[in-house]
């Protein structure tokens, strides 16, 4: 059973491989799907290169076509066709301008931050989808999605996004595999402490106990509802209850619309009495929300004194766009996504990076 490992060390071993003579898609792979020598305008090979890769494995994980449409629609009745992208994936393209919804195909290598890295058949740099060339290219567009093979095991990810790359959890992410994600580059976790009524989250002990023993960096969050200073002290109690007296850096999640009509004065009040009641018990604090509550909801004694995790999405894809980085006093970590994938972690996830 072939992995995405193997299926791109595959691949890269045909890049420098060319069409001969140009021009004219006489090439090994067309030879191979066809069965017979071809040349001509009727024969581009992108899609036949992805074919011929994976058809040095058994068994061969693709749909035998030279369509990229054919293609694309066998990884969608398969149910295997995703908008984010996994390595491995067979990533499809529509780089023209005619009624086809796409019309190139290559196998992606590796993920740095908003850009894929690939590697495709018949491609060259004056020519995307039709160069006569095997070639590793870097990609941020026309990219219509991605068809996800049924692989014996993922392949490693490495984010790349030159920052230190965190996740934040909770028991919706259910029991994570930590040796995937620590193979995958996750440097630290911020995990949810203690629900709205107070009970813990189911997850935190082990996720907590994981990241000592791993010594993967952690921290925890809570989720302010506090409308009172004294109910905003009860929020606190609950997670100072939960440490009992370990120290875990504290984050206080404070962007619930229903604490809007408190001000900005009533909202630094509620926050200063959570943090008051951490530090008293020896804990640092810090504040979580997004960039819209930073910038309008969060008063400057705050944003002078306090350390902030600031979420801002963009257009939410799952990948890091460097565009939409938070810029302010004390931002020291970023959320840039609430549609990350990291091996380990079944579904979706908060992505973070830290900014200091």
């Amino acid at each position: 059973m072939p992995s995405a490992q193997g299926i791109i060390k595959t691949a890269l071993g045909e890049v420098g491989v060319t069409e001969y003579p140009p021009n004219s898609n006489n090439v090994k792979y067309n030879t191979a799907y066809y069965g017979h020598d071809v040349s001509g305008s009727s024969y581009p090979w992108c899609c036949a290169f992805v074919w011929w890769v994976f058809a040095q494995y058994d068994p061969c994980l693709v749909k035998k076509t030279a369509s990229c449409q054919d293609l694309g629609n066998w990884f969608n009745a398969q149910g295997r066709w995703h908008s984010n992208p996994e390595i491995g994936d067979v990533v499809f393209f529509h780089f023209s301008t005619n009624d086809r919804w796409t019309n190139h195909v290559g196998i992606v290598k590796d993920i740095k931050g908003n850009m894929i890295e690939t590697i495709e058949g018949n491609t060259s740099i004056s020519s995307d989808d039709n160069g006569g060339a095997v070639m590793v290219r870097q990609r941020t567009s026309n990219i219509v999605g991605y068809g996800r093979p049924d692989y014996s095991e993922k392949a490693v990810y490495e984010p790349n996004t030159g920052y230190i790359e965190g996740v934040d959890v909770s028991e919706y992410q259910g029991e994570i595999d930590f040796d995937q994600i620590q193979a995958a580059g996750i440097k630290f976790m911020c995990m949810r402490s203690t629900k709205k009524n107070g009970s813990v989250d189911k997850t935190f002990e082990r996720n907590l106990q994981e990241c000592i023993d791993r010594h993967i960096d952690y921290s925890l969050y809570k989720y302010a509802y506090a409308k009172t200073h004294d109910e905003a002290r009860i929020e606190a109690d609950s997670v100072i209850n939960l440490l009992q007296g370990r120290k875990v850096p504290i984050w206080y999640d404070v962007e619930d619309s229903s604490l809007i009509s408190l001000g900005k004065d009533g909202i630094e009040g509620i926050i200063l009495s959570f943090i008051g009641e951490c530090k008293e018990a020896g804990h640092d604090v810090g504040i979580y929300c997004n960039k819209n509550w930073y910038d309008n909801y969060i008063s400057q004694y705050l944003k002078d004194r306090y350390q902030f995790w600031i979420a801002r999405y963009g257009q939410n894809t799952g990948l890091l766009d460097e565009k939409y980085k938070p810029t302010g006093r004390n931002i020291i970590a970023w959320q840039y996504t609430s549609k990350g994938q990291v091996p380990g972690i079944i579904g979706y996830v908060d992505r973070d990076v830290l900014l200091v």
